[in-house]
């Protein structure tokens, strides 16, 4: 990956020129590293059919020009770390990193760079046991400072020293969509949701982690615009918003300008299946408005905005 160096970086910007990406989040959302109930073997190293159906998606995109890749890791914790009795992280589990080297390594060997986002917003939905799986529940391990310190040093630190050197990472997203989980940006559910000022210490102490411990960038998914103060401020190297047609064109059509930002901001989702506009014209707008990059969702995900167009890498 082209490392060009900009006055203020850390550790340099690492995509070089306007650059179009895509999401392939998941084969299995949250099983894909690690054991769970549902995967007692683990995830991508253990089910040939899901590492089969991630080559494949690999070889198309590799094929189609697609330079950066967004990959989900742990989700809302459903697979791959163990926690005792009181609910605190006491490791990874034994087949992790077997899942998770097996990713990185076959992203490398097709020449593409993964961004891997840690955490999802479902982390700190209300819980729920499935099969003896548990679901979301786990916002204590933000909101609680001593829950929050065994979280960074039993799984973000080992995360981040294994692959701090890794070819195939080009940069670290902490938590995709953090506001949806934050009490005043959203109609969480209060008894779930994490106050502002939580949600911020939590982000900025793993933007430290990241910093001390790996050499890639850092940024933070957020879902829209209005909330970057929650980010503002914490050290990322890059900031990421994502855009859908909900939130209007203007929200994507006006200059990144006006965000006041000290970073360069890459749109880190756009729906591939769109009502009212094209891909190829997100992308299009989205250089004219001074993103610094841009990431289609997506490949494989199932839901109603999801789809990758062939071309659509080489098409501006």
């Amino acid at each position: 990956m082209t490392q060009n160096s900009q006055p203020g970086e850390r550790p340099g910007w690492p995509f070089g020129r306007f650059f179009v990406g895509a999401n392939l989040p998941w084969i299995d959302y949250g099983c894909d590293f690690g054991t769970s109930a549902w995967f007692p073997d683990g995830g991508l190293g253990a089910r040939p059919d899901a590492l089969n159906s991630y080559v494949a998606a690999l070889d198309r995109l590799a094929g189609d020009r697609v330079r950066i890749v967004r990959l989900f890791l742990l989700c809302d914790l459903r697979s791959g770390v163990r926690f005792d009795s009181d609910g605190a992280p006491c490791g990874l589990d034994d087949v992790f990193f077997r899942d998770v080297d097996l990713a990185m390594d076959t992203a490398a060997e097709r020449g593409l760079g993964l961004l891997p986002v840690l955490f999802d917003f479902h982390l700190c939905r209300a819980p729920e046991v499935v099969s003896g799986v548990q679901l979301g529940g786990r916002s204590r391990l933000v909101s609680d400072p001593r829950l929050r310190d065994r979280l960074l040093s039993q799984v973000v630190r080992p995360v981040a020293a294994r692959y701090a050197h890794h070819p195939a990472v080009v940069a670290w997203d902490l938590f995709n969509e953090p506001e949806w989980c934050t009490w005043s940006l959203s109609t969480a559910d209060a008894s779930h949701a994490v106050e502002f000022a939580s949600m911020r210490d939590c982000l900025g102490q793993m933007v430290a982690c990241l910093h001390a411990d790996a050499a890639q960038p850092v940024t933070v998914g957020m879902a829209g615009i209005e909330h970057l103060d929650l980010v503002r401020g914490l050290g990322l190297d890059f900031y990421q918003v994502h855009w859908y047609e909900r939130f209007g064109w203007f929200a994507l059509a006006d200059a990144v300008t006006r965000f006041d930002l000290d970073r360069p901001v890459v749109l880190g989702e756009f729906p591939g299946r769109c009502a009212n506009t094209t891909p190829f014209e997100i992308v299009s707008t989205a250089r004219r408005a001074g993103y610094a990059g841009a990431l289609v969702w997506s490949v494989l995900a199932a839901d109603d905005v999801s789809e990758y167009a062939t071309g659509l890498a080489i098409s501006d």
